[in-house]
């Protein structure tokens, strides 16, 4: 009797225990990569066109492009390349060509008690590396010049991910770019920090 009763309970408890451990219930992104494409939603906009002149003035983020990779079940390393801001000008065959671009490398957090399911995932995020500044110009005699400096910098993040699809994700992330000073100032780098909200898109896969 107390061998049949100890088999009804091992028939019971052993099929549960397989369900609890199954690989889809689990919280974990270890495993999982992601290349992402984002855009800013915040900061200054300003297009202008006449007969003679064009120019083009954009502040804060304009978009990335990340690619990221989960290490462990709550953390990714990522690397990142960005538009931070752009300035562009033409007029009588000159023109003026002005743009700040992060390359950035950190660390994303997705902390298993804030998860409201497995697909929705909000995450911290903190990056540094250098915000590079372009600037080019050129003549209408064919003269042309251009200048390249870099200076240090990081940025912070909060937001959430949406694995709406098995290799699909949406992503909505608030930010901090905290950019030193550069060398030569324009009106670009002089305004280069500052908060910002985006929105992207990712392709997902691996995990386990």
């Amino acid at each position: 009797m107390r061998r049949t009763a100890i088999s009804v309970l091992l028939s019971l408890l052993v099929p549960s225990l397989a369900f609890g451990q199954r690989s889809d219930d689990t919280l974990s992104l270890a495993g999982k990569n992601i290349i992402s494409l984002g855009v800013g939603l915040t900061g200054a906009r300003d297009v202008s066109a006449t007969a003679t002149q064009s120019s083009t003035h954009t502040t804060g983020e304009l978009g990335y492009l990340g690619f990221s990779h989960y290490i462990h079940p709550q953390a990714a390393v990522e690397v990142t390349f960005g538009v931070l801001a752009t300035d562009t000008f033409e007029q009588f065959g000159d023109s003026h060509a002005n743009t700040i671009a992060p390359v950035l490398f950190g660390i994303r957090y997705s902390p298993e008690p804030l998860a409201l399911s497995r697909s929705f995932r909000p995450f911290l995020s903190a990056a540094a590396g250098p915000y590079v500044h372009t600037v080019a110009d050129a003549n209408q005699f064919g003269v042309a010049s251009s200048t390249t400096e870099t200076a240090a910098g990081a940025r912070f993040g909060a937001g959430a991910d949406w694995y709406v699809a098995r290799h699909f994700m949406l992503r909505a992330e608030a930010d901090y770019h905290a950019v030193g000073s550069y060398s030569h100032p324009d009106a670009l780098t002089d305004h280069a920090s500052g908060f910002g909200f985006g929105f992207g898109m990712g392709f997902v896969w691996g995990g386990r």
